[in-house]
């Protein structure tokens, strides 16, 4: 029998960052994807161990931007959603089942499922005399794409999921 040990790092590292994607389907059963790219786990790590209930442990992966630079290059969101339905409007209904991969490799079971979302904050450039939002005059100041996973299968992959976790066998 191994003793695998966590401890804490204090450290993000590189490895840290990974690709995040839920996969599930539409209801004509056709795939639909979406993926988060250089996701980091910003969750705490917080496992309540209930009598007669199982721990599951709530994780946030939230894309991080690579640029350092104030003013980005690009605009592009750190998110996308692939779909291969063809059919009519009401078979593109997304089913709520699917799976959550981490890396390209399955996270295993589980319960609650998971959300993903994407927070966009937008500024209004007003002038004097402007009745509302002005065409032309709005930007996006900021998007936080994140994909949230209730995973009840995680103690083996523990220090794959939290960042600044080390693992010790």
């Amino acid at each position: 029998m191994a003793t695998t040990t966590y401890i804490g790092t204090g450290e993000i590292i590189s490895a840290d960052y990974k690709s995040v994607k839920f996969v599930g389907k539409t209801k004509d059963n056709e795939p639909i994807i979406v993926e988060i790219e250089d996701a980091l786990n910003t969750s705490n790590i917080d496992l309540n161990a209930v009598e007669k209930n199982d721990t599951v442990a709530q994780m946030t992966f939230e894309g991080c931007y690579t640029n350092t630079d104030t003013v980005s290059s690009s605009n592009a969101e750190k998110w996308k959603i692939t779909t291969e339905s063809t059919g009519t409007p009401s078979d593109k209904i997304m089913l709520g089942a699917g799976t959550v991969f981490i890396d390209n490799a399955p996270i295993g079971l589980t319960r609650g499922g998971s959300q993903w979302t994407v927070e966009r904050e937008f500024r209004e450039i007003g002038a004097d005399g402007d009745r509302g939002a002005v065409k032309g005059r709005v930007v996006m100041e900021s998007s936080r794409a994140k994909l949230t996973i209730n995973a009840l299968t995680f103690i083996d992959k523990f220090s794959d999921l939290f960042p600044a976790v080390e693992a010790s066998v």
